[in-house]
Order: C-alpha cells, then structure tokens, then sequence
C-alpha cells in the first residue's frame, strides 16, 4: 500500500532541492527527519542547508554511500579518521584519481589533510548528495557545505 502522507512532503523536498530553495523545514513538518533541527543546523555553514534524500539507517556510511554502497558500512581505517594521503591509497585501490575538473568529479572527501572523516558524491555542480553518519541520506547546495566544527572543508575530490 503506497504510503500517501509521505508522498507529498517527499515531493517538496524533491521540488525545493531542484528549485534550488534555501530551506529543508518542509520534512522536519512531516516528521521525515531523525534528530532534532539543531542536530542538522550544526553540521552546515548555511542554516537550512540540507534536503531530505533518504531515511536514516545505520547499515552504511558516508564513505559506501559515496562508493555507490548503500548495504555495507565501509571504513578501512578502523576507528580512526585516515590522513588525506591514506584516502588517496584507499581509493587509488579501488579504481578512483584525484581530479580539480568538476565535471570529471565522483567523490569529495571533507576534514583536514590530516583527518579526513566524510565523503560525498556531487549530484552536479552545484550539490552534493551525503550519508551522514547514521542520520538521513541527504543534499547540499555547493560542495563546501559544512562548518569546521562537523565535517569540515572540502579536502580533494576524486573521479
């Protein structure tokens, strides 16, 4: 049975990422986020600056997300966050180069040179889509969305 509730605030979230709104209130109104709005507000520069893309799951990560895995929670480097060079062995491993062509580009990485701790995928040029954490699956205007105190600047980015 198609759930009707979730259908139209999942067609406004779809309809303001695409229209390009600064605002993701719309799915805190139909109770599609887990965590409180200040939870999501803290991680991004930009208050609202988050849009709705899939529910919360603790099956897989930033980094499987990003690897096109949405079953698997992959993190190579234990229970430490990998330096910049140990991202690019890791991926290197797995098929990816680093690249500044934004249109070659597949995954960013975010942190610091010394501790890279998320990843995500552009859906264009202007956006990138991200698992956070154990938190929803979710997009962002720009690939520079978060604030130093979550995930931190774009480090390099990858095709």
């Amino acid at each position: 049975m198609i759930n009707r509730k979730r259908i139209l605030p999942t067609a406004v979230a779809i309809t303001a990422v695409v229209a390009g709104s600064a605002t993701a209130y719309a799915g805190y109104d139909a109770g599609l986020f887990s965590q409180p709005q200040s939870t999501y507000e803290a991680a991004v520069k930009t208050s609202g600056n988050y849009y709705y893309l899939a529910a919360a799951s603790s099956s897989y990560n930033s980094l499987a997300y990003a690897l096109g895995d949405t079953s698997n929670w992959v993190w190579p480097w234990g229970s430490s966050n990998p330096t910049s060079a140990q991202v690019d062995t890791y991926l290197s491993g797995r098929g990816y180069t680093t690249t500044t062509t934004a249109s070659e580009v597949k995954i960013i990485s975010y942190g610091t040179s010394s501790s890279i701790g998320h990843f995500g995928k552009p859906s264009d040029v202007n956006y990138v889509n991200a698992k956070w954490g154990q938190l929803e699956r979710l997009q962002s205007l720009n690939w520079d969305p978060y604030n130093t105190s979550s995930y931190g600047a774009k480090v390099k980015t990858y095709k």
